[in-house]
């Protein structure tokens, strides 16, 4: 067994041990995995106009574990690097150069957000139905991943599928929904955000229990929280004092 094998075989287990723990059954997870990275590490949304950049996963000195995530991607492709992110937190294999952790995020992103089982189910019952490429949609649409994640899903898992479309790209796809006569779909845009909650709350607690300057807060959450430093300035400017707010 070659890296790469070690690291997909590791991967889809720990996948499918991952999802029985979280809910005790395969599902489709969607954009729920934000809510349970959120609930494991700090998430900062940022929006950066970079096509080669995802995310990235820091630990603090303190232990602290923190996620970038790029908000000018899709939204299936920040689903699926919310999931790859997940990964590097584990630690199921602990630090070791010989590993190839990447490949092995790659794997579990996949697996999570497409359960084996249930994505073997679906594709023929999607089938049964309809031709491959709309197969390909409708399943990358109840996953909420990329269309290229779900075709090398299909792939990796044995099924029938026209070799061809393994060198499609997400354009060819988006076309293809579109000539397929398909609704347009909303996971094919960005939503362009700047957030870090756990960032905005120290500011927050700092104004209301340490006494933090309004102005002090407002300019230190122009950019990850831009309603709350809004509400700052409107109480500086209507007189309010800070340890009213």
């Amino acid at each position: 067994m070659n890296r790469k094998e070690q690291a997909e075989e590791i991967a889809e287990k720990f996948a499918t041990s991952f999802l029985q723990d979280e809910y005790g059954q395969e599902l489709f997870t969607g954009g729920q995995i934000e809510k349970i990275l959120a609930e494991k590490a700090n998430i900062i949304y940022q929006y950066v106009e970079d096509e080669k950049y995802f995310g990235a996963a820091i630990t603090h000195d303190n232990g602290e574990q923190f996620i970038a995530v790029n908000t000018y991607h899709p939204l299936r492709t920040r689903y699926f690097t919310v999931a790859h992110e997940l990964w590097h937190l584990t630690n199921i294999v602990p630090f070791d150069p010989d590993f190839d952790h990447e490949r092995a995020a790659d794997r579990f992103a996949a697996a999570v957000m497409l359960p084996k089982t249930l994505v073997k189910k679906m594709w023929d019952r999607f089938l049964e139905m309809s031709d491959e490429e709309s197969s390909i949609i409708y399943l990358s649409d109840f996953a909420q991943v990329p269309y290229l994640t779900t075709v090398r899903r299909v792939k990796e898992l044995g099924l029938k599928m026209t070799k061809s479309l393994e060198s499609t790209d997400e354009k060819y796809w988006i076309e293809k929904r579109t000539e397929l006569g398909l609704p347009y779909a909303y996971l094919d845009e960005s939503v362009k955000e700047t957030r870090f909650k756990a960032y905005e709350n120290v500011v927050k607690q700092n104004v209301e229990h340490v006494g933090l300057d309004s102005l002090i807060a407002a300019n230190k959450l122009a950019k990850f929280a831009p309603q709350q430093a809004k509400q700052y300035q409107e109480m500086l400017s209507m007189g309010v004092d800070d340890c009213e707010t």
